[in-house]
């Protein structure tokens, strides 16, 4: 019983042990989860991009960071969505389609806000996504 215990204990310890010694990794920027969406960011959106923005979910920013699966829209399902989707970044998508649609001239600095609340929730709840992605 005394070596059951001592084995337990001996494995509970180096598990702590490796859990301390590995560093959480630091966040992902936009140009490692949608590197297509950050460089169309950088040089300006043009009217195309515009409307991939407001009306295709699979195409868009968020579509992208989800490998462009649709994966995102619950594979345009909504009973899904719980199942095999993320309703943060659905409601992001549509947030930022809608400004999309509704703003005739923008500036990408108006994207910002939504940018950096999407990367803060990726980087939360998604990151595995984006670190098996790099693998591949």
């Amino acid at each position: 019983m005394i070596g059951i215990i001592s084995k337990i204990h001996g494995i509970h310890r180096r598990n702590s042990r490796k859990s301390k010694q590995l560093s959480p990794s630091p966040p992902f920027t936009l140009d490692e989860i949608c590197p297509t969406w950050a460089t169309k960011l950088k040089l300006g959106l043009t009217n195309k991009d515009k409307q991939v923005l407001s009306y295709d979910s699979k195409y868009c920013l968020v579509g992208e960071a989800w490998g462009f699966t649709g994966r995102q829209a619950g594979y345009y399902f909504a009973p899904l969505i719980p199942f095999i989707g993320c309703w943060t970044c659905i409601k992001l998508g549509k947030d930022m389609g809608k400004l999309s649609r509704e703003k005739m001239t923008y500036k990408t600095e108006d994207f910002q806000p939504l940018i950096k609340r999407f990367l803060e929730h990726w980087n939360q709840r998604h990151k595995l996504i984006t670190e098996r992605m790099k693998e591949i």
